[in-house]
């Protein structure tokens, strides 16, 4: 890391403050307690991020880093594209419960988050379009699919999986999600796939 930082200090402050969002929310986190958790003092902290935006910002990008790189050296093997497309759905339903707090945010930036939000959230979406985009290809390709739009059905495929998470957040006064809710979800997941699924199939 530049500038004389710490590699060590930069990891254990994005995991405490990944904790810290994913547990209580943006709104409910102080750089305090995020300094705290590790041993730091709040001036070193701020050394190292000028403020919690710009740590919950770091946040945001390691945790939809990891899920999209955790695919994309997948799409040079022999996994069909059915198969990478249900997987991918899996780590993603997986991270929705684990970082709820971060999807209810997603959601809430829409409208009231700063726009510096709503622009993170959105160029994430778009990785996401791409991924499945070079998915749905791979299933052409291998003629598992028919010749489809490759643009208009990635999209398609992720604004029905965000809805169905979106719906959950919404009908809720907190984001805790119960093991009803989270089966429910993943019931209306397998459903929606399978429909998705014979829709595209040859």
């Amino acid at each position: 890391m530049d500038n004389g930082k710490s590699d060590d200090v930069f990891l254990s402050i994005l995991d405490s403050a990944k904790n810290r969002f994913c547990r209580y929310g943006l709104k409910k986190t102080t750089m305090t307690e995020i300094a705290r958790d590790i041993g730091l003092s709040k001036a070193s902290l701020y050394y190292y991020f000028p403020n919690k935006e710009e740590l919950f910002k770091e946040v945001v990008k390691e945790v939809y880093r990891t899920l999209l790189n955790e695919f994309e050296g997948l799409l040079s093997s022999s996994v069909p594209a059915e198969d990478l497309l249900h997987g991918y759905l899996e780590k993603r339903l997986i991270y929705f419960r684990e970082f709820v707090h971060l999807s209810a945010l997603s959601l809430e930036s829409i409208n009231s988050l700063k726009p510096v939000y709503a622009r993170l959230f959105e160029n994430f979406r778009k990785k996401e379009i791409r991924l499945v985009g070079e998915i749905l290809a791979k299933g052409i390709a291998a003629q598992d699919f028919q010749n489809l739009d490759v643009a208009y059905f990635s999209d398609l495929f992720i604004a029905i999986f965000q809805g169905l998470r979106h719906n959950v957040i919404v009908k809720k006064d907190t984001v805790n999600i119960t093991e009803t809710e989270y089966s429910l979800l993943r019931k209306q997941y397998e459903s929606a796939f399978n429909m998705f699924m014979k829709g595209i199939k040859k």
